[in-house]
């Protein structure tokens, strides 16, 4: 496949977000056209995109990827993808184990986290495309590389049936095998054991298969070719068990280090150890003559890291690894690292193959090879660590700078020009948001003032204008919330100024978002001359010092807006010091009191308290000997014109100065009202009393003249009146005076209920009760036909008044049967219900019904009657009312006219 002439779909299968950025940066700065580039996280993801509409040509999957078995994942990806699509593994340099295992299980390549580029990412892709190209089936084209050379082969032991499958024909064939020898002898490899290895090799594996726990193996030994001659392989085993651990399969790889064992061979260690540590340290290492400077050896980490053969090194010496501008520094270098010191360490900056520059840490020791002193080295890369220390250095600059400037403007201009002239591009402005984040407006700009033409030009359209943001770039979230780069401003529909910017030469940019708590504040936008693409490091160092100034233009906006709201408050605040005089006032103290700045803070603060105050200001200031903030008080002012203020108040001590910050409001309006409102509610109690006095006496002077006319009435003989006028005078006499007593009677028990305050309550049944009121009103059912229906599952246990409770089922009941239709018979229905703090009682009928848009305001008042009966009083459903509500319940009613009624008596809970 020609990777120059198709664009390749890709698809990376990562759940940790950096390395997946990572990755995508190298895939996008190696030489690559890509169509689309997707991001799985999971399983499900994984599998989604695999069956959908893109055809993919490449997977990146990491074998690490959190709750599944790496073999049964990728052996999934390989179903999903017809076993036709290229995977390389992403894997951890811990797991050899989990790199080889899919490797034999068909993965193309593999990439160690971590430890590659964009230039060996693109060597990988373009690997897995040679080996999908050639001739035969994979696994016969498996060979294991190193230093650019076939040096291995893959094998697959199936210990059930007893077969085995190798791969590797330029590994066996470099040993003088053919492929009928290798393929077939299910014995071949046993039967090549090197005599004096033989036993150490099958006891090494036995015992891996013998502990299930450990399923892995590593060990070296000789190898026998087809002359009979040896050559020294390492070989790496893993044992696949069955669900009760047995063995089953054994998957492994056999790789030549013969060369490796003779450039260990070449340089004699005094220790055996060390000569192991130096060859299979992860960091680079080499050995140098301390005459010539000339490497003698190096190991494999080395020629990894700097891209050169082992060959290339031993013809190179120290000068050829180190920057041309730094090579003078070497004439100092037997000094600076010849030393009495066994073990020393400096920083210097290395030059790779590739030209990149990279700063490490040594560590060298002496040595004492066989025929020559020499210098061990031990390498670290840390030009990462130095980038992100300056780095850190480089935004705490920024960050001071916006802290010195006395303006938050002032500030954001600064450090815009500071960091612009960092980074090196021609023009920066910073955009804000509105507190809704529905507009957008440029606020400051910088740009290069030795750029061909004027980049004035470029913010001269949009200084200081509200922009929608649904008419910028910004109207994504995606482009909004994250950092957005464009590579070429001319293809970005959303971007106003896009004709402007191919006139000034301006060609990519990048955006940056300022958030604070999750609030989008602001936006930094760069732009240059170049086509630019993604650069991950630059986004970094912009996003870092983004996250400071989210922070610091919250406070400073904060800062500055409650200067604001200090100077132009309603309410008063101040500051004074501990010598009781005011050292700032804001306007609310000059407009409340009515003095000027300048007699506020010159007099001391006693000067405006009323005299016999001044005792609850200084509680208030003992109080912050205990706390930093005072309980509310309300003290008495004296206003310039004499009239008194009342202030409501607090202080609050500044821990970091002697003062106290005092704030406060002018209550004096709502002062009066009080008083009003006390003063009236004196005369309403007054009036009241008055009321139930007159009640009380009105209705027990009327008892004894009512009592004697109807001891009168008694004595009175109708038999003996002739005169027919007499008597029906008398009767209607009689009639009226009854009513009289009736009435008497009902307001004296309203007055009980009214003003008893210990009302006796014990635990009542309201089944049982209810039962009891049927029977006493039995006789109201005498020849009607009614239905009644009880349902108490709802609750029936209240505590309450006996009496009252009797005449609440005594007025509900009479006055179902009083209003009873005539067009039906009668039909009740009685059931409770519990909510949160009350038992409610519904008493249902079919009866006539009122009509509560006309009477619904005057349904519980005293004597209103509904409906024309000649012994309705108006009296029942008020005292109802006033018994349950006594007793901290409540009634409510429904009801519809020509339907029926339902009362709702809620009994309060205890």
């Amino acid at each position: 496949m020609d990777l120059f002439a198709k664009k390749l779909n890709i698809l990376i299968v990562e759940d940790d977000d950096e390395e997946y950025n990572l990755l995508l940066d190298c895939i996008q700065n190696a030489c690559i056209l890509t169509e689309h580039i997707l991001h799985a996280k999971s399983i499900a993801q994984t599998k989604e995109y695999l069956l959908g509409e893109i055809r993919f040509d490449l997977v990146f999957m990491d074998l690490n990827i959190q709750n599944h078995q790496q073999a049964d994942f990728l052996f999934q990806i390989m179903d999903w993808a017809d076993h036709k699509l290229p995977i390389v593994a992403l894997c951890e340099v811990a797991s050899p184990e989990t790199t080889l295992l899919a490797l034999i299980n068909g993965a193309k390549h593999y990439l160690i986290k971590g430890d590659y580029d964009e230039l060996a990412v693109e060597k990988v892709i373009k690997d897995c495309f040679s080996i999908v190209d050639s001739s035969g089936g994979y696994f016969e084209n498996r060979e294991f590389l190193g230093d650019g050379i076939a040096l291995g082969a893959v094998w697959d032991i199936d210990l059930i049936q007893h077969q085995v499958k190798r791969s590797g024909k330029q590994f066996y064939e470099s040993l003088g095998y053919r492929d009928d020898e290798y393929n077939q002898e299910f014995d071949f490899w046993e039967n090549r054991l090197h005599p004096d290895d033989y036993q150490r090799v099958i006891n090494t594996i036995q015992k891996s298969l013998a502990d299930n726990t450990k399923r892995y193996w590593e060990v070296e030994y000789r190898f026998q070719k087809a002359d009979g001659s040896f050559i020294w392989v390492n070989e790496r085993g893993y044992i696949l068990n069955d669900a009760l651990g047995r063995p089953l399969r054994i998957i492994g790889a056999i790789i030549d280090i013969n060369d490796r064992k003779e450039k260990e061979g070449q340089i004699q260690f005094l220790d055996h150890q060390l000569g192991a540590y130096f060859f299979h340290n992860p960091y680079p290492m080499w050995i140098y003559d301390n005459e010539s400077y000339a490497f003698l050896e190096v190991n494999t980490a080395a020629i990894q890291k700097y891209g050169y053969t082992r060959d290339e090194f031993l013809q190179m010496t120290l000068r050829d690894i180190r920057p041309a501008q730094d090579l003078v520094q070497l004439r100092n270098l037997p000094k600076d690292i010849v030393s009495s010191n066994p073990v020393r360490h400096w920083q210097v900056r290395h030059q790779k193959k590739n030209g990149e520059i990279i700063d490490v840490e040594v560590t060298a020791t002496d040595i004492q090879l066989t025929n020559v002193i020499a210098t061990k080295v031990m390498v670290i890369d840390i030009t990462e660590q130095l980038r992100a220390r300056n780095e850190r250095t480089f935004i705490l600059e920024v960050v001071e700078k916006l802290r010195q400037e006395s303006h938050l403007l002032d500030g954001l201009n600064a450090i815009l020009k500071y960091v612009r002239e960092y980074i090196q591009w021609q023009y920066g402005e910073i955009w804000l948001t509105d507190s809704s984040c529905d507009n957008i407006k440029m606020i400051t700009h910088d740009f290069d003032t030795n750029y061909p033409v004027d980049l004035q030009a470029f913010a001269t359209p949009v200084s200081f204008t509200s922009i929608p943001i649904e008419q910028t770039v910004f109207r994504r979230k995606s482009k909004h919330q994250k950092t957005y780069w464009i590579e070429d401003l001319a293809t970005e529909e959303l971007f106003m100024r896009r004709q402007l910017a191919q006139e000034l030469g301006l060609r990519s940019a990048f955006s940056v978002p300022i958030s604070y708590k999750d609030n989008y504040v602001a936006w930094v936008v760069f732009f240059t001359d170049k086509f630019s693409r993604k650069d991950a490091a630059l986004i970094n160092l912009v996003e870092s010092i983004c996250r400071q100034l989210g922070y610091e233009i919250r406070r400073r906006n904060s800062e500055e807006q409650l200067q604001y709201i200090f100077k132009f408050s309603r309410d008063l605040m101040g500051m004074a010091n501990k010598r009781g005089f005011m050292t700032q006032v804001n306007n609310g103290f000059k407009k409340v009191l009515g003095y000027d700045e300048h007699t506020l803070t010159t007099k001391p603060i006693q000067r405006f308290i009323y005299q016999e105050d001044l005792p609850i200001l200084h509680t208030a200031l003992e109080e912050l000997r205990n706390g930093s903030v005072s309980s509310p008080f309300e003290l008495r002012c004296l206003a310039a014109d004499n009239s008194i203020k009342w202030i409501n108040c607090t202080v609050t001590q500044i821990p970091t100065e002697d003062l106290v910050f005092i704030s406060g409001r002018d209550i004096t309006r709502r002062k009066k009202s009080e008083d009003e409102r006390e003063m009236l509610i004196k005369e309403l109690r007054d009036s009241n009393k008055d009321l139930k006095q007159f009640s009380y006496i009105t209705s027990h002077n009327l008892r004894a003249p009512l009592s004697n006319l109807l001891a009168i009435l008694d004595l009175i003989n109708p038999n003996n009146i002739k005169d027919e006028m007499t008597l029906f005078l008398l009767e209607k006499f009689k009639e009226s005076t009854h009513a009289l007593n009736h009435t008497v009677n009902d307001l004296l028990d309203i007055l009980v209920i009214k003003n008893n305050v210990n009302i006796e309550q014990e635990l009542l049944d309201l089944e049982n009760e209810l039962h009891k009121s049927f029977e006493r009103l039995a006789y109201l059912r005498q020849d009607k036909e009614v239905a009644i229906s009880m349902d108490f599952s709802g609750g029936k246990e209240i505590n309450f008044n006996t009496t009252y409770l009797e005449s609440i089922y005594q007025n509900l009941i009479t006055n179902a049967f009083k209003y009873q239709s005539p067009e039906r018979n009668l039909e009740l229905k009685i059931f409770t219900k519990e909510t949160k703090g009350f038992l409610q009682l519904y008493f249902s009928d079919n009866g006539l019904g009122i009509n509560l848009q006309r009477h619904g305001d005057k349904i519980f008042g005293l004597y209103q009657r509904f409906h024309h009966h000649p012994d309705s009083k108006g009296l029942g459903l008020y005292i109802i009312n006033s018994q349950v509500r006594a007793l901290g319940g409540m009634i409510d009613v429904q009801s519809e006219e020509g339907v029926g009624t339902t009362f709702i008596v809620s009994f309060k809970k205890n």
